[in-house]
């Protein structure tokens, strides 16, 4: 079909397949039930907000399309967007996971570490939570109010209102602060969990994320002084 976005609909429905399977290998206690919930609901929101958008434009991610004409077509198109999308997003995926898979299946094994116990362990998870939620609630807020914005832009509109004020990425903040909070469900069984979200981070800054989506921009006297102003990712009040 000529559109290698389509991966972006899947990237959280395999999250969800991999919370749910673990979860129903696992114990089902308390954190069990909280990260796959909390997983659940991102990707049931994430899958929604990406699929009704490919339905409603029916065009590639101009992230993929600038790749498509880069790479040509022929066999090498074909076999590099099988290694450098869908089989590269697959093992990330898989690294991403590591606090839902540590959670489910090995926190009865891997008891919480001494200083997450004496009631610690419950303050923790809740803070946890928190953390979790609020990432999910400003990413869901940023992309509904970039949506509003694409519905009546005029054409070569920048949106620099609302909280695209205080930062260029706020949903890419979200994203990340969700995962640093699922990381830290992890973190009494585990400190190998902090590897998701330092790599999710680090997709978003450096890779896939900020630099595709502001160098459609770069060099427009619009985009540049917003950019000046404007804090990247963390969101933070405009420089005069």
């Amino acid at each position: 079909i000529r559109d290698n976005s389509i991966v972006d609909v899947f990237w959280g429905v395999g999250f969800m397949m991999i919370a749910g399977l673990s979860f129903w290998d696992s114990s089902r206690q308390l954190p069990q039930m909280v990260i796959t919930g909390l997983v659940f609901l991102w990707g049931i929101r994430i899958v929604s907000h990406i699929g009704f958008r490919k339905l409603r434009e029916h065009k590639e991610d101009p992230r993929y399309a600038k790749w498509r004409e880069e790479w040509g077509s022929g066999w090498y198109f074909y076999v590099r967007s099988f290694l450098q999308v869908y089989l590269l997003q697959m093992v990330l995926l898989f690294v991403i996971s590591t606090p839902i898979l540590i959670v489910n299946l090995y926190s009865e094994q891997n008891l919480p570490n001494p200083i997450f116990q004496g009631g610690i362990e419950q303050i923790f998870l809740i803070f946890s939570i928190l953390i979790a939620l609020c990432g999910l609630i400003l990413e869901f807020i940023a992309d509904r109010q970039l949506a509003a914005f694409l519905k009546i832009k005029k054409p070569g509109e920048i949106f620099t209102s609302w909280l695209y004020r205080y930062s260029r990425h706020p949903n890419y903040f979200g994203e990340s602060m969700f995962w640093l909070g699922i990381n830290l469900i992890s973190l009494p069984f585990s400190y190998i969990g902090l590897i998701s979200w330092f790599v999710i981070t680090f997709l978003l800054l450096f890779v896939s994320g900020v630099p595709l989506q502001e160098v459609r921009y770069a060099g427009r006297p619009d985009w540049e002084e917003y950019k000046r102003r404007t804090s990247v990712f963390v969101p933070w009040f405009p420089k005069k």
